[in-house]
């Protein structure tokens, strides 16, 4: 046990002789967990300003109108049928999309044709575009269905078949995992085990040429070695783990993020996710000459990393190359693993490969820095 406190020593030391890293290791991984959800706290839009082009202005059209104001995710700013003012609207950002319908609509409808209704909205806001045209287009839907019922009822003369015949089943919908159907819900949990990777390793490699100053004594023998560099990485996990206590006990209920995960469960997932790391920074640090040239490799890794962690883009539509790739790098197994057990709530049996996925990244990284460390630090042993 001493040579496994002894290499906590040698890590803490090193941050002694940098503190500023204390400001990445300590306090990023939270800051930015903390900022990131902020422009997605809302979840979903409410009151999106649209413009409405009615033309007909017939009972039929205003009550369709209504009933898309009417909705929660929508308000009609202007209904003054002005197309020229509507689209001078969007493109300044005033509106986010406007409803447009032609003259002669309500009598198309009553003679039984299916005329158009117009919308147009701002692609630019895929999360705005989204939940804008999914609420205009049901409010639309159901009042084409009322208005076909009761067509069909003055022919059959019975409202009951009438319905049977123009709605012959109806969709119930609910959310599993992502109640408010939210951005914020799907990206965030998965973005925080990135944001712990990648700032526990540049903070790690900030540390580099402090290593490189302090006298240490390698205990001698493999199983003291291996206690040694294994307690390198040990403050690093406590470290960690705490964070991730405000994090997820703290920040994502304050954004409200579903979180059905078990507490012993996730810390060990996570204390497991935060050693792979941390032997994985350490021997990234230790390959490379200095911290000059070890930090701007691991910045430009970072989007990089986002992309093959298999949440943004699927791993199964990459290149296979980039699929093993991805596998070497924790990230991909922690976010897999942290969404089963946290947003799904499938215990340790559903997380049980990417744990073990895991623990043989950290085996596989352990060996070549267990060889790495004898290299560099083996003129320093004591006898």
């Amino acid at each position: 046990m001493s040579a496994f406190f002894a290499g906590a020593r040698f890590e803490i030391q090193a941050l002694m002789r940098v503190p500023s890293t204390v400001l990445i290791l300590a306090g990023a991984a939270v800051f930015y967990c903390w900022i990131y959800p902020a422009p997605y706290s809302q979840q979903i839009y409410r009151d999106m300003p649209v413009y409405a082009l009615d033309r007909d202005d017939s009972p039929l059209s205003r009550m369709l109108l209504a009933r898309i104001d009417a909705t929660e995710e929508l308000a009609i700013i202007d209904g003054s049928g002005n197309r020229y003012a509507a689209i001078a609207a969007l493109k300044r950002g005033e509106v986010l999309g406007y409803i447009e319908i032609d003259e002669g609509f309500q009598r198309e409808v009553t003679r039984g044709q299916s005329p158009a209704v117009g919308l147009f909205a701002n692609a630019g806001y895929l999360l705005a575009y989204s939940q804008l045209t999914g609420s205009a287009s049901s409010a639309i839907l159901s009042t084409g269905q009322e208005i076909g019922v009761g067509l069909a009822a003055e022919i059959s003369g019975g409202t009951h078949s009438a319905r049977i015949s123009q709605i012959p089943f109806s969709l119930a919908k609910k959310e599993l995992y992502d109640p408010a159907g939210g951005y914020a819900s799907f990206v965030v949990p998965a973005v925080a085990m990135i944001i712990l990777q990648q700032t526990m390793l540049i903070g790690l490699g900030l540390l580099c040429d402090a290593r490189r100053k302090i006298a240490c004594s390698l205990p001698r023998g493999f199983f003291g070695r291996a206690a040694w560099t294994l307690g390198r990485a040990s403050p690093w996990v406590v470290l960690y783990l705490l964070q991730f206590l405000i994090i997820r006990w703290l920040i994502f209920p304050d954004y409200h993020l579903p979180s059905l995960g078990h507490f012993t469960q996730l810390l060990l997932f996570m204390g497991l996710f935060f050693l792979t790391i941390a032997i994985f920074g350490l021997l990234v640090a230790e390959v490379f000459a200095s911290s000059e040239d070890v930090i701007p490799f691991l910045l430009f890794s970072s989007l990089p990393i986002v992309f093959l962690s298999g949440f943004s883009w699927p791993l199964e539509d990459i290149p296979l190359p980039l699929q093993w790739l991805s596998g070497l790098l924790p990230s991909t197994a922690a976010v897999e693993g942290f969404v089963r057990l946290n947003q799904l709530g499938s215990g340790l049996p559903g997380a049980a490969w990417p744990m073990a996925h895991l623990a043989l990244l950290a085996l596989l990284y352990a060996v070549p820095l267990y060889f790495v460390t004898l290299k560099r630090y083996a003129h320093r042993t004591s006898a």
